[in-house]
Parts: structure tokens; C-alpha cells; sequence
């Protein structure tokens, strides 16, 4: 596996996302969002990426007292998920939700903040290690299969995540049915430090 393949969906992850513009409407016909009803997990579908012949899955969960989030995304070396090929793991706690704003559809917006626990990247494979050491990801040549390495605070290609303890700022969209929950894109920002976009992926309980 080509190491452009794992930046590709790193960016996909953490970094990137078509979003949809955020509408400064205050058109709002449903509740805030709550402690309650983010607690639990959240489970996006299987997205494949025919080009690179690859698929990601991401779980989002919410402790019981939403105070704290793991965001699980696996990547897989098929288009199904099935074949696991590498993990990439965020854990932020002290969250707090903030104000709530809606888009003109009555989607509830709810900024967030938080701070950032941890983010690691653990290969599932031998192939992928020697990638990631043939190409000192992030830096390191000490990848393993099965290992969980930080990432938290490096630069990884054209990446530079967040470290450990720093603020992390964003948005949860809710349906107006409360069907679903989307994330704020966190590489387009506004000036308030808040996602101006939202990811498309949506998390379903």
C-alpha cells in the first residue's frame, strides 16, 4: 500500500471535507441539543474511496455525561470494511456544549468546546508499518502492527495536529428529526474559531 493512500484518507479524517455552508437563519422549530441525548455511540456507514480502492468507518462516542468524546475512524483495504488496515483514534475530554444557532432547514447547530486528550495512529498490518517507517511518518520509524503511536501535536505530511491539552473548538449538527448528528469541518474555520463547514458524514445511533 502506497503511503499517499494513507495521507489521503488521514486528510479525509481529520483534516478535510466537503461541507455544507453554514446559514446564519435563526429559523429554529426544535430543542437544544443535550447531554442526554449525545450520550452513547454514534456509528457513520462504510464510506469506500474507489480510487484508492479503500473504505473508512467512524464511531463516535459520547460518555454518559457527554463531558468526553472517542472518535474511533478504522480504515480497510476494501471497499465493504471489512479488512482492517489501520486505526486512527481521538479522545478529547472536558467538553462542553456552547450556543446553538440553526441553518434555514431547522438544523440544530451547537458550538462545543473541548480539550484534547489524545490522537494515535495504530497500523493493523505489517504492509502498512513498513510504509509509515519507510517513509518516517510523522517523523518516526518506530511503527508497529497492533501499536498505538501518538500523533498528537506532529506533523504528519501536510498535517499538523493538535497537541495534547490544547483547545478544540466545534460545531454538532443535529436533524431536525433527531435522526442524526454531523461535525463541523476544523480546517475551515471562521473568526470566531468555529467551523464555517460541516462534514457530510452523517453518525447514526
Amino acid at each position: 500500500m502506497k503511503i499517499y493512500l494513507i495521507l489521503l484518507t488521514l486528510i479525509i479524517f481529520l483534516s478535510t471535507g466537503c461541507g455544507d455552508n453554514l446559514s446564519t437563519s435563526t429559523k429554529d422549530e426544535s430543542v437544544s441539543v443535550t447531554t442526554d441525548f449525545l450520550a452513547g455511540t454514534w456509528t457513520a456507514e462504510c464510506v469506500d474511496n474507489t480510487t484508492a480502492s479503500t473504505s473508512t468507518k467512524t464511531v463516535l462516542v459520547f460518555s454518559a455525561a457527554a463531558d468526553n468524546l472517542s472518535s474511533t475512524s478504522t480504515n480497510y483495504s476494501d471497499l465493504n470494511c471489512v479488512t482492517q488496515n489501520f486505526v486512527i483514534r481521538k479522545t478529547m475530554n472536558t467538553l462542553s456544549l456552547g450556543s446553538k444557532s440553526t441553518t434555514a432547514q431547522n438544523q440544530i447547530m451547537t458550538k462545543y468546546t473541548a480539550v484534547v486528550s489524545n490522537i494515535t495512529l495504530e497500523p493493523k498490518t505489517s504492509d502498512t508499518a513498513t510504509s509509515l517507517n519507510t517513509d518516517s511518518y510523522c517523523g518516526s520509524t518506530g511503527w508497529s502492527s497492533g501499536a498505538q503511536t501518538s500523533i498528537a501535536g506532529l506533523t504528519c505530511g501536510s498535517i499538523t495536529y493538535k497537541a495534547q491539552n490544547a483547545e478544540y473548538s466545534d460545531l454538532i449538527q443535529v436533524s431536525s428529526e433527531k435522526t442524526f448528528i454531523r461535525l463541523g469541518n476544523t480546517t475551515n474555520l471562521g473568526s470566531n474559531g468555529y467551523p464555517k463547514t460541516l462534514y457530510k458524514e452523517e453518525y447514526y445511533k
